[in-house]
């Protein structure tokens, strides 16, 4: 039998729709229920404009929360995982851009750099929105994200605003 190593990874959630904030707290509810995934610790909750391209504050604002989780699952199992806690909270996939009541995204797994169809590790994106940086530094203050650096520096040149719910 052979024990599978923990990996600290780096998750995103969002939520415009509904009550965001209980349903943010019940996503990491799920996530910590889920073998294989440990959390270990939370961001505050920040907030900030939705963006869609056809304009910023077409539909309502997001509450956004970083988590940092011990995992032993694969990256594309991971994946599974999130995408099952979605479902199960009610995420629709009509429209890419669109409202939804949860959003989880993997920004990085243990340093892994990795490009498929399913799966582009680290996020893609995650080096340029502060709903992520601002919340991940809060945790993680000397936190570099592989391929692009510092997030302390990233999140000093990086678009968007975004503000501490009180």
């Amino acid at each position: 039998m052979r024990l599978a190593l923990e990996r600290r990874a780096v998750l995103s959630l969002g939520a415009n729709l509904g009550d965001r904030l209980a349903t943010i707290d019940a996503a990491v509810r799920a996530l910590d229920a889920i073998d294989g995934i440990r959390v270990l610790e939370r961001s505050s909750a920040w907030e900030s404009p939705s963006w869609h391209p056809d304009g910023e504050g077409l539909s309502p604002d997001y509450v956004n929360v970083v988590l940092i989780v011990g995992t032993t699952l694969e990256p594309l199992d991971l994946l599974d995982a999130v995408n099952a806690v979605e479902d199960a909270l009610g995420r629709v996939r009509a429209e890419r851009w669109g409202s939804r009541t949860i959003d989880i995204d993997i920004v990085t797994i243990g340093g892994v750099e990795r490009a498929e169809d399913r799966l582009v590790l680290p996020h893609p994106r995650a080096h340029e929105r502060q709903f992520v940086l601002q919340p991940w530094l809060e945790l993680e203050p000397d936190a570099s994200l592989p391929g692009h650096g510092p997030i302390a520096e990233l999140a000093e040149y990086a678009d968007g605003d975004v503000w501490r719910l009180a």
